[in-house]
């Protein structure tokens, strides 16, 4: 059995060791599959002796061809054999690949972290009513009065949000947060790129350096992420139920129905939070 590392912020890392005789049967095979398009002087395409074509071949080329035969294997019989909930491709990083013996690889692997919910209704109430006691939301002139509900509910979620953050503290996997960091980022690229502006010149527009720019967002990304389990927590403690009808409103695609109903019964558990 493969020895794993947990720890209480969802982080998992093992050694992945790949046999040597695992190895070398998949070398066998990405080398003949490499002669059968092998052009070599004096032989028909494909039909030069496997060991000329080996070394007129680059073995990093074939070596990588391996790689990705026998790592996805392995990766997947540890998960499997610990019962391990990847949230995002895993960082993989060779310790070892000397020819002719074990490969080990470093893993690293994202999970949900570990922790408790605190008496969140007793939490959110009180937020709530300190908040209104300090904010009247008295309507803005000409505001519709749909905007100025909508306002409100902004506002109340916004409590809600931090007085959940503030009263359950918990890490979470750093691969996790750099991965959300990057994602924010590119969609922000993609937004600036349209207007020719890359991330940083918009740094610079609202006087930041670019890393100071890149530590926000990936504050934000910790925080949004933490959110996001709190609320999973809260639907595992509350189950609200869907109905088919319900689901059928939002019209998921077909294999996004298990995300439509996360999508509402998030709603649910927040609406009631918001009545509390």
């Amino acid at each position: 059995m493969t020895k794993i590392t947990r720890t209480p912020d969802g982080t998992v890392t093992f050694d992945l060791v790949i046999p040597k005789e695992v190895i070398a049967k998949e070398y066998s095979h990405a080398l003949a599959e490499v002669a059968k398009k092998a052009v070599i002087k004096g032989f028909r395409p494909g039909k030069a002796p496997l060991k000329m074509v080996e070394a007129q071949t680059d073995k990093s080329q074939i070596y990588n061809h391996v790689l990705d035969s026998v790592l996805s294997p392995a990766y997947s019989e540890v998960i499997h054999e610990h019962k391990l909930i990847p949230l995002i491709d895993p960082s993989v990083n060779p310790k070892s690949m000397e020819e002719g013996k074990d490969w080990v690889m470093s893993v690293v692997v994202a999970t949900t972290p570990e922790f408790k919910l605190g008496d969140y209704q007793k939490i959110v109430k009180s937020a709530l009513k300190k908040h209104d006691k300090v904010h009247k939301h008295e309507p803005k002139e000409g505001q519709k009065p749909e905007e100025a509900a909508q306002e409100i509910k902004d506002h109340k979620l916004n409590v809600i949000f931090d007085a959940l953050l503030d009263d359950t503290k918990f890490a979470v996997a750093p691969l996790l947060i750099e991965e959300e960091t990057k994602s924010a980022l590119s969609r922000l690229a993609n937004q600036l790129s349209s207007l020719k502006l890359s991330v940083a010149d918009y740094a610079k527009s609202i006087k930041k350096t670019t890393e100071e720019l890149v530590a926000e967002y990936k504050k934000s990304a910790e925080s949004n992420l933490r959110l996001e389990f709190i609320l999973q927590k809260l639907i595992d403690d509350q189950k609200p139920e869907v109905s088919e009808s319900e689901l059928a409103e939002l019209k998921p695609q077909k294999g996004q129905e298990a995300y439509a109903k996360y999508v509402i019964q998030k709603r649910k558990v927040l609406d009631f939070l918001g009545e509390l």
